[in-house]
């Protein structure tokens, strides 16, 4: 029955993104919200997603001549991701 509430870093990281993007159940951002009060590190991981999902939404993608797609090689864009394939 506790199992659920026992998550470790690794999960939170995960939850916390999944979170920012579709919404988790109501347990489960309990649980999540509980882990954050106890860890700090996994507080400093949200605070920092937090950051960077800011940023990112005020970089300006409208540079002249210069699709979001195009801003990065091919040879680039394919070692990115090799480089996720491999984490998860």
């Amino acid at each position: 029955m506790m199992n659920h509430w026992m998550f470790r870093c690794k999960d939170i990281s995960r939850k916390v993104s999944l979170g920012m993007d579709a919404g988790l159940p109501f347990h489960e951002r309990l649980a999540v919200e509980f882990r954050l009060v106890m860890c700090r590190y996994c507080a400093r991981y949200r605070k920092q997603l937090r950051q960077l999902r800011e940023i990112s939404g005020q970089i300006d993608t409208d540079l002249p001549g210069c699709e979001p797609s195009e801003l990065l090689s091919e040879e680039c864009k394919d070692r990115i991701k090799e480089a996720l394939r491999s984490y998860q």
